[in-house]
């Protein structure tokens, strides 16, 4: 698929890509840690991946898009306060890549700004609190602390 590609833009794949064989979990974040930029893929998020490069310091960028499953990067970047790398189309995707790909102090003042904006990101309980509350409320609403009621029928043959 990627000889294809690279072949209707006129280019062999072999001189711009290195496919790599499945790395144990070491030289998996060495990876990180040896790179330049972080792209995360175009229409569907990385998520875990981009959670690992931003462990790493490395700088994300990302394309968010129009469903959740494309937007993880965005909310983890949007999060962290690091907006320089979110771009509003493929051609600026492509011109900040290049730029932390070729201007060394670009890449390392977003490092350093993702490093310090990391305990927004990982260390933000809001979320579990929020889903704390929702659960209490739905006990609380449907009456579930009542150990005389009934279960829910959540599903046929569902027992107590």
């Amino acid at each position: 698929r990627l000889q294809r590609a690279f072949e209707k833009a006129g280019l062999d794949y072999r001189n711009y890509c290195v496919l790599l064989p499945r790395q144990d979990w070491i030289s998996y974040l060495n990876l990180f840690m040896i790179s330049d930029v972080f792209l995360d893929t175009l229409w569907w998020s990385g998520c875990n991946t981009t959670l690992e490069a931003i462990a790493c310091g490395l700088p994300v960028v990302t394309l968010p898009g129009a469903f959740m499953r494309g937007r993880h990067s965005y909310a983890f970047l949007k999060i962290m306060g690091v907006t320089e790398t979110i771009a509003n189309d493929e051609e600026n995707y492509v011109a900040i890549a290049a730029k932390l790909g070729l201007d060394r102090d670009s890449r390392n003042r977003i490092s350093a700004k993702m490093i310090e904006g990391r305990p927004r990101l990982y260390e933000d309980k809001s979320c579990v609190s929020s889903l704390e509350e929702f659960y209490r409320r739905v006990v609380r609403e449907h009456g579930l602390s009542d150990p005389t009621r009934q279960p829910l029928e959540l599903c046929p043959g569902f027992e107590k």
